[in-house]
């Protein structure tokens, strides 16, 4: 089977029975940048959040007889990596970005905006990253899980080991703790002195 064209599901299975290479190959090709991206927005920073995805997918070849064929491998891949990211944050007091630019280029759409509205995305945006990092982890992770990788309430609620009612509660507080931030951050912004005392 052509490796492009088969499921996720089928190429773990290939990597669990043979030790396909070609099959881990292309696992690898699918999920280098999304689970990198994802780790990244986790941890916030970068060269930790790629070493982390590199031990995920060292997981992925150690672990292979544990994966339960045909559940989605998807879910099981980010439940590795939620759990590696969960392990380095405990040995973190807080999380503090490195890279504020990297995060709002990673928050952008391929298509947003054009060169000229950069600017002032990017002033947006990185107080959303901002205040990102000030939501607590349990909801960070809805909060990236689904608005940023897109997933569904139920694989999040099977990556973080939740219930879907729990995920959909967390996903509603985090964004409404990102909105009253940003807000706040937006009224910092334009309160009277505020260019003079950030320069």
């Amino acid at each position: 089977m052509d490796e492009r064209s088969a499921s996720d599901e089928d190429l773990m299975l290939r990597l669990q029975r043979r030790r396909d290479e070609d099959a881990f190959g292309a696992l690898f090709a699918r999920y280098r940048v999304p689970i990198t991206s994802y780790l990244f927005r986790l941890v916030g920073n970068r060269t930790e959040a790629e070493s982390l995805a590199q031990e995920a997918f060292l997981r992925v070849l150690e672990k292979a007889d544990h994966y339960e064929h045909p559940k989605r491998f998807s879910t099981w891949f980010y439940t590795i990596a939620r759990n590696l990211a969960t392990d380095f944050l405990k040995k973190k007091r807080a999380v503090v970005p490195d890279d504020f630019h990297g995060l709002t280029e990673s928050l952008l759409a391929p298509g947003d905006p054009e060169p000229e509205e950069r600017s002032a995305w990017q002033e947006d945006l990185r107080r959303l990253a901002e205040a990102l990092y000030e939501l607590p982890l349990p909801y960070r992770e809805v909060v990236v899980l689904r608005a940023l990788q897109e997933l569904s309430y139920r694989e999040i609620a099977a990556i973080v080991g939740c219930p879907e009612s729990t995920a959909r509660s967390r996903m509603d507080y985090g964004l409404d703790f990102l909105r009253k931030r940003y807000r706040r951050r937006q009224r910092e912004k334009s309160a009277p002195g505020a260019d003079e005392t950030r320069s």
